[in-house]
């Protein structure tokens, strides 16, 4: 009888019922190694997008940067020239004391003025930001999918029935996540990514509205602060230089986990394709052998009835029970790459805040009345950020990516015996069959 899973290797591979093990096995490869590509040129548009926000970022917090100290500047030399105004004053006391009755509160109100346009820059800037990072957290899992898309096609068909299929399912299955990609992926990258450098365009003049009209009604009252534009525009420029050092660094930690991680799962996928491979090339020569020996037996029609009554459905069993072999590798792999992929968009979160870090600290106190603790409020926010990523972050990423590695040694032995049960248990019951049908004719 010809054997049913044999005709359907011959239509997977196109190659005559010689087909040697190496030659399946190279072909699923090649499946895997096209989905590695689709995979691969995601990462690449990723870590584009992921540039053109740094890079747009920065500019964007120098402009802010500028503005604001400029404006600290205009408040300045209008404090300055009031002050001096008011000592030169020859008006009486009374009179003094009525002009400049609610002078402490007009520089409070103009320091708040300030830190109320940063915290709408801050605002907007973190929700634009945030989209991105979600539309890369959702492109990156899709992405991380093809990776093991090969071995996840045993989760869905029987893999004894329909290797037939095996090039349509998953050749159908890249080709419609690179559609995908391309159709609604990508454009919606750009388009949030195109939010960002829009802010050039909405969020800036709107800022600088914002500043302008609080110095315009500190200029009106005439209040001063101060030190020279110049020297402090680079201070403050320095201060996030210093911020961008260290988000750099944080970016260059997340490229070497992605990297790792991708690297890691192709090896594990080839290591699951070779054993699953090797379990399909070894139940088809179980079956081969049992159908062959049915075939040829001489034991009563009625005994070859009864001892093959089950074939099909042990046939049908075997390949259900791949396939829930490749269910749970999937769902660990699955569960530890989604580890890698909240750890990494936390600590990306926290790497891009350190982008804008100079133009939130007007938030956080008085432009005014704490200019001069910019350094010890600033610098100690970066060094609690840098801190918080060498304890906690990097030992976090290092420790999602291990579990990663740690597949090799514990899920890779764990399918391994799988897919040995399933086969041990075909092969027994094909004994059974020959055994059965060698004593009916003796």
């Amino acid at each position: 009888m010809k054997s049913l899973f044999v005709c359907l290797l011959l239509a997977l591979a196109g190659q005559s019922l010689a087909q040697s093990e190496n030659d399946f096995l190279e072909y699923l490869m090649d499946i895997q190694s096209r989905a590695e590509e689709v995979h691969q040129m995601m990462e690449n548009t990723f870590d584009d997008i992921r540039s053109q926000m740094s890079d747009q970022l920065v500019e964007l917090n120098r402009q802010l940067i500028a503005r604001m100290n400029e404006a600290l500047e205009e408040i300045e030399d209008v404090r300055e020239d009031t002050e001096a105004f008011v000592g030169d004053s020859s008006a009486p006391g009374t009179c003094v004391d009525v002009v400049v009755a609610n002078w402490g509160n007009e520089i409070e109100w103009v320091g708040q003025a300030l830190s109320n346009c940063a915290s709408r820059a801050n605002l907007e800037i973190t929700a634009r930001t945030a989209d991105v990072h979600a539309a890369l957290e959702a492109a990156q899992v899709a992405s991380t999918e093809l990776q093991n898309i090969v071995v996840r096609g045993f989760i869905d068909w029987n893999a004894i029935d329909y290797t037939e299929e095996l090039s349509d399912i998953v050749g159908a299955q890249i080709e419609d996540r690179e559609d995908y990609f391309h159709r609604i992926t990508h454009p919606n990258l750009n388009r949030v990514l195109q939010t960002i450098a829009d802010l050039d365009d909405n969020l800036l003049p709107e800022i600088v509205t914002c500043v302008q009209r609080g110095v315009e009604r500190f200029s009106n009252y005439g209040q001063t602060l101060a030190q020279s534009q110049e020297e402090f525009v680079e201070y403050l420029l320095e201060i996030q230089y210093q911020a961008e050092a260290i988000h750099q660094l944080m970016e260059g930690t997340f490229d070497n986990v992605r990297f790792s991680m991708s690297d890691q799962l192709v090896e594990l996928n080839r290591l699951l394709i070779a054993r699953m491979n090797e379990a399909l090339e070894e139940v088809e020569q179980i079956r081969e052998d049992t159908e062959a020996f049915v075939g040829e037996s001489s034991a009563p029609a009625s005994c070859v009835d009864v001892a093959t009554a089950n074939w099909a459905i042990e046939i049908d069993w075997v390949g259900q029970a791949l396939s829930r072999c490749a269910s749970r590798a999937n769902v660990e792999i699955t569960s530890r790459t989604a580890d890698v992929h909240a750890a990494l968009e936390a600590a990306q979160v926290a790497s891009t805040e350190l982008q804008n870090i100079v133009v939130r600290g007007f938030i956080d106190w008085n432009a005014i009345d704490y200019t001069e603790q910019i350094s010890a409020i600033v610098g100690a926010q970066i060094q609690d950020k840098y801190d918080y990523f060498s304890r906690i972050t990097q030992s976090n990423l290092e420790r999602t990516l291990q579990a990663i590695f740690d597949l090799d040694d514990n899920l890779l032995p764990e399918i391994v015996t799988c897919v040995e049960r399933g086969v041990e248990r075909f092969n027994n019951y094909g004994r059974v069959i020959r055994d059965t049908l060698f004593f009916c004719s003796q």
